[in-house]
């Protein structure tokens, strides 16, 4: 198991393995806000919760179906993308310009190098971990694959609201992560009843952090064009 702590993967060592035989769910709901203000139902799309037992549980199998983040419009879509660790990721240009996907995430590095419009590059994640993706020809370009190694994880919906299906029965600590706010995290028992709760994230991060291009340097500053497809 795995925890995300200041976007830091912290190992949790389990030395013996309880299989459980009953599995429940809980539900939650987060809101977001900015200076005290509410904020797009978009936000709630970067939001990804989830459990980390405080023991070594029989899990399902893990969901290594192959995922896509589209490169249209300079952006990455969708921004954040939660996967299970095994799994490749498309990375498709639908953009008539050129883009180069990488990361200098540790466990997680790839470079995709420059392709235009049309071309895709692929990746598999192998390691757990927070992997920040970039594009070397665009600076506002940023993304975040959450990879797990366990199936505990959901995102909410536009309004909040949030299901993690199947947990184990045992204590464990719940996260929520979301790329512009502070980690919350809080214990939770599941050998006991466990109503409803409500979580608030406030944003205080900026929505591009600074980085460096894939040599380590300042990206090129150019004069900002009005982009047409």
């Amino acid at each position: 198991m795995l925890m995300f702590y200041r976007f830091f993967i912290v190992p949790i060592l389990l030395f013996s393995v309880v299989p459980h035989l009953y599995a429940t769910d809980f539900n939650g709901v987060i809101s977001i806000s900015k200076k005290g203000k509410a904020v797009k139902p978009s936000e709630y799309a970067d939001a990804v919760i989830y459990f980390v037992p405080d023991q070594a549980v029989n899990s399902p199998p893990l969901n290594t179906e192959m995922k896509e983040m589209k490169m249209e419009k300079k952006t990455y879509s969708p921004r954040v993308l939660p996967i299970t660790m095994g799994t490749e990721v498309n990375f498709p240009n639908f953009d008539p310009i050129l883009h180069n996907a990488f990361s200098t995430s540790t466990n997680n590095n790839f470079d995709l190098g420059l392709y235009g419009g049309g071309d895709k590059g692929t990746h598999k994640f192998e390691k757990p971990g927070l992997v920040r993706v970039y594009c070397n020809v665009h600076h506002a370009m940023v993304a975040y694959i959450l990879v797990f190694d366990s199936p505990y994880y959901t995102t909410p919906s536009s309004e909040g609201n949030f299901t993690l299906k199947d947990l184990p029965q045992v204590s464990g600590q719940l996260f929520i992560w979301h790329p512009r706010a502070k980690l919350i995290k809080k214990k939770l028992d599941f050998s006991k009843t466990i109503g409803q709760e409500k979580f608030d994230l406030e944003l205080t991060k900026r929505r591009v952090p600074k980085h460096s291009n894939k040599a380590g340097k300042s990206y090129r500053k150019t004069k900002k064009k009005k982009y047409n497809k």
